[in-house]
């Protein structure tokens, strides 16, 4: 069955390549992933953010029983380069835990690679163009790809949040003081 399914994935370019292999039956509350586009400081800024249902095995992730999902990930980077395209892809296949991978193409020249986790003890990490982060400390990782190649990161320290409060907070990145100095640099792309 693993084989068939991913045989009708699209082709994509992906950080981990996906190949089949066996789990037990399980249940899922269901996850996913959706972009982000939006302006900051003049610049043109295309996200991921990944999400977990609520259900037997995440409940305890959730500070609000009635909230259908969280989101537990988000990745914001500048991008020059218009209407790449940027695979992404959520997957339940290692229940309870849940793993997200995705490419950010943001210029030609460079690239967001990452990888995010939600493991069922609470713990919750990102790799991103092999830096590490753990996202107890902050779910929404800024990017900015520099002009000489190398690439700057900045961990907000946003919670796991809901559909309304992660909209609210993207939206207050518009004017939070360090997202705009961070995202405004003149060295970056």
């Amino acid at each position: 069955m693993e084989v068939e399914y991913l045989q009708k994935l699209p082709k994509s370019d992906l950080p981990f390549f996906d190949s089949p292999f066996p789990t037990p039956k399980y249940v899922s509350p269901g996850n996913g992933n959706g972009p982000i586009e939006i302006q900051i400081g003049g610049k043109h800024i295309i996200g991921h953010q990944v999400i977990i249902a609520n259900g037997e095995h995440s409940a305890h992730l959730f500070k609000n029983p009635s909230d259908q999902y969280i989101t537990y990930f988000v990745i914001l980077t500048i991008a020059d380069a218009q209407d790449a395209v940027n695979p992404v892809l959520a997957t339940s296949r290692n229940h309870p835990h849940y793993l997200s991978q995705g490419s950010l193409n943001t210029t030609t020249k460079s690239r967001v690679d990452w990888v995010a986790m939600q493991l069922a003890d609470k713990n919750a990490y990102a790799i991103v163009n092999s830096r590490l982060f753990d996202l107890r400390v902050g779910r929404v990782i800024l990017a900015a790809p520099q002009k000489d190649g190398s690439i700057r990161f900045y961990q907000t320290q946003a919670p796991p949040m809901n559909k309304e409060e992660r909209e609210q907070y993207i939206e207050n990145l518009k004017t939070d003081k360090t997202a705009l100095n961070f995202f405004k640099n003149a060295n970056n792309i």
